[in-house]
């Protein structure tokens, strides 16, 4: 008899080592792939809009195009039959907290009740859990921080960004409102810290969620922290320039231009 087909959902949330994790599954994607299915947001770019889109507004009319995108994203590159599925895109739980007018991640638990309703609907003979990665409070908030400056125009020092946006770090209360939403669906989450224990990155911490032949586990090629957050000097600069007066396109043009030259963002290998 067949083994059940596996499905992991992991949404998020932001700034959790989603994008290490992410860049350990596309540089192995080709070890993986007779095992496990990779998608990532690149796969569903017009979902990752409408989700964030959702986040700003909270107006179920802007999902109404959802299902239609997801089939579009699945026509696009087909899921092997019985391959077992990974799916990773942090834009899946909306909007970053910070940016714009999202303040917490209010928005997370329907649109992952309706990602995950859609995967039971698509692939009804298989198993689906949801795994969330979480992190230390304190630490989510400056990251998500540094990179809604570099992001945007906000002009909130570290500390006010912390006090405006600490509801959005209640993680247990979050996980909650998603496990009713997904009921009878698991909810897993990963916290950071637990993750990067793992030799190879927190990617590797990801992928030991699902079922894989050893050999191909050990053969993975290892990814350590990426994505890495602005440092003090940059951070404060981005401060600085977003309470001047610039062109919105001026300044955001600098600021990429400041962040490519300190490779800000770019990958470091373990």
């Amino acid at each position: 008899m067949a083994e059940q087909q596996q499905i992991l959902l992991h949404p998020g949330f932001h700034r959790t080592g989603t994008s290490s994790m992410q860049h350990f599954l596309w540089l192995n994607r080709d070890a993986l792939a007779p095992h496990l299915a990779i998608r990532l947001t690149r796969h569903f770019k017009p979902v990752a809009r409408l989700c964030t889109r959702y986040a700003m507004t909270q107006n179920p009319f802007d999902l109404t195009e959802l299902i239609g995108e997801l089939d579009a994203g699945f026509a696009q590159e087909p899921v092997p039959t019985g391959r077992n599925l990974l799916i990773s895109s942090e834009m899946f739980c909306g909007e970053i907290p910070g940016h714009g007018p999202v303040t917490d991640y209010s928005a997370a638990p329907t649109l992952i009740s309706y990602l995950a309703g859609y995967l039971q609907e698509r692939f009804p003979a298989a198993q689906i859990r949801v795994i969330m990665t979480t992190r230390d409070a304190d630490e989510w908030l400056f990251s998500a921080y540094r990179h809604v400056l570099r992001r945007s125009r906000i002009i909130l020092t570290p500390e006010e960004f912390a006090e405006t946006y600490r509801g959005a770090t209640d993680f247990d209360a979050i996980l909650q409102d998603i496990a009713e939403a997904i009921a009878p669906l698991d909810l897993l989450f990963l916290p950071l810290d637990h993750a990067l224990q793992n030799p190879a990155g927190p990617g590797a911490a990801l992928v030991d969620q699902m079922p894989l032949p050893e050999n191909v586990h050990n053969a993975l090629l290892p990814v350590g922290i990426g994505a890495k957050g602005a440092e003090p000097h940059l951070w404060g600069q981005f401060l600085a320039m977003n309470r001047t007066d610039a062109p919105d396109d001026q300044l955001a043009a600098q600021k990429e231009q400041m962040a490519e030259a300190v490779k800000l963002g770019h990958w470091r290998k373990v």
